[in-house]
């Protein structure tokens, strides 16, 4: 039997298939707002919906038992069974999506949820719109409102008393204050204004002015099932890339810096991973064959984890081209594990990294960890590397945020599978790939090869096939970039 230790996936049955009479099964089990953001989701014409959708909203507050989903795929039917999954999925309803008979896995490989510059059937601005309303409380939601309302003196009174806000989205866009439209002429400037008063929405600020100004990419989703082009991000092996990462500023990098935090032992309840330190040397040789500075810490409580992480800068500079943070741990769903068994969060590694004195500097970080909660032991040979909020920091320039990508071992809720002689499967293949393609092609195209490689491999665990799929889970990359060999490894 390989020895296995599990961070993966079992393999999975087809993508769901839905029909009316599922759909109002479906609709059951949705709440009022469920309700209303799958509708925003899924709307073909934003600047003509808020009367559609308000009637319908009316409907369900007037009717018991109606089926206000079924009754607009009905009048606009054009692909609404795969925009409803891929509604279910943004939502996260798991519980809807656990009565459909299908694996998360299999819907996240279709339509990548989590990432919030990609989407394959919905509207990618609709999508990031979505994420805001999510983002803000009860307070700030009224904040906005009222900012909004300051701006418009005529605002529509049937509104004075609906507290969802993806209702007064439509209006703001019948209105033209905000505009989405499928030629991709999409305006968010008056939106913006407000939501930069907002600290903790820059991350999504930022996602909408790079939506708004779509003069700067290439939307070809390529090989993807699919001809819409709602893909600012590559998602399949197969899709091209940025026109302007791939050919327009290519960066070659000849100073970088490459830093290892290797969690090999835990407290009490995680196991020891062991083969983490294959990853670790194979990750050392590999840069230092680009002539990176190495630096590597091993089993960092979660304080020490983040200290090392924010310091960077002060103890190493900012004279690189290039950092790369590589992360060996256990993990759970948005994080991973520190020593001590506390969660760090992707977002608090982010925050961390990602400082002012940085921001010139390209910043790719490589998590291998599981990604969901499965933990403990499978057999003798076999365990999973998974089982937080962090108060959200003060940002003072959006810049910092910059020249940045996680590329993670596995997609969010699900376990990635370590060798416990050879290392993991992810982090073999990021070193195989790199030492053969990193100084030919761009790291991006790499990035591409690993993924597809990746789903290549297969293992097996008490008969049951395992497999598994990395994902690039945020790109703020504004250029490609290329490794050049300074050390020529030995065949």
């Amino acid at each position: 039997m390989m020895s296995l230790l599990v961070d993966a996936i079992a393999h999975s049955p087809a993508k769901a298939v839905i029909n009316i009479n599922i759909l109002r099964q479906i609709e059951k089990d949705l709440d009022i707002d469920e309700k209303i953001s799958v509708l925003f989701l899924i709307i073909e014409d934003y600047a003509n919906a808020f009367r559609d959708i308000f009637d319908l909203f009316q409907k369900e507050q007037k009717t018991e038992n109606s089926y206000i989903i079924v009754d607009y795929v009905k009048k606009y039917p054009e692909n609404w069974e795969d925009k409803i999954l891929e509604a279910l999925c943004i939502l996260n309803n798991r519980e809807v999506i656990r009565k459909l008979r299908t694996s998360f896995e299999e819907l996240d490989k279709h339509y990548v949820p989590n990432c919030n510059s990609y989407s394959k059937n919905i509207n990618i601005v609709a999508k990031c719109l979505y994420k805001l309303c999510e983002s803000l409380n009860e307070n700030e939601q009224k904040q906005l409102l009222s900012y909004i309302k300051s701006d418009n003196s005529n605002y529509e009174l049937l509104l004075d008393n609906i507290d969802y806000l993806e209702l007064h989205m439509l209006y703001w866009m019948q209105i033209t204050y905000i505009t989405i439209s499928k030629n991709e002429k999409h305006n968010m400037e008056k939106l913006l204004k407000h939501l930069k008063k907002f600290e903790d929405l820059k991350i999504i600020s930022m996602d909408l002015e790079k939506f708004e100004n779509r003069s700067n990419v290439v939307d070809t989703c390529g090989n993807v099932g699919t001809n819409d082009k709602n893909c600012l991000h590559p998602i399949s092996p197969r899709e091209p890339f940025f026109t302007e990462k791939n050919n327009n500023k290519m960066q070659f990098i000849n100073n970088g810096l490459c830093i290892i935090i290797n969690q090999m032992y835990f407290e009490k309840e995680y196991k020891t991973r062991f083969g983490t330190n294959t990853d670790r040397n194979n990750l050392s040789d590999t840069f230092k064959s680009f002539g990176f500075k190495i630096k590597i810490f091993e089993n960092l409580k979660k304080k020490e984890m983040l200290e090392k992480i924010k310091n960077i800068s002060k103890d190493y500079g900012n004279k690189y081209d290039c950092l790369f943070l590589c992360i060996l741990s256990h993990g759970y769903k948005g994080g991973v594990i520190a020593s001590d068994e506390k969660e760090v969060s992707l977002e608090a590694i982010e925050k961390a990294v990602c400082c002012i004195e940085l921001k010139d500097v390209i910043k790719i970080i490589i998590i291998q960890a599981c990604q969901g909660k499965t933990r403990g032991s499978i057999n003798n040979c076999l365990t999973t590397d998974g089982l937080s909020d962090f108060s959200i920091m003060e940002l003072e320039d959006i810049r910092q945020f910059r020249k940045f990508l996680i590329f993670m071992s596995t997609i969010q809720g699900f376990v990635s599978v370590r060798h416990e002689d050879e290392g993991s499967w992810f982090i073999q293949e990021i070193c195989k790939i790199l030492k053969t393609y990193g100084n030919h092609l761009p790291f991006i195209e790499c990035v591409r090869k690993i993924i597809a490689s990746m789903q290549e491999k297969n293992g097996e665990i008490e008969g049951v096939q395992i497999v598994q799929l990395p994902e690039i889970r945020i790109d703020r990359l504004d250029a490609d970039f290329q490794l050049r060999n300074i050390i020529t490894p030995a065949l």
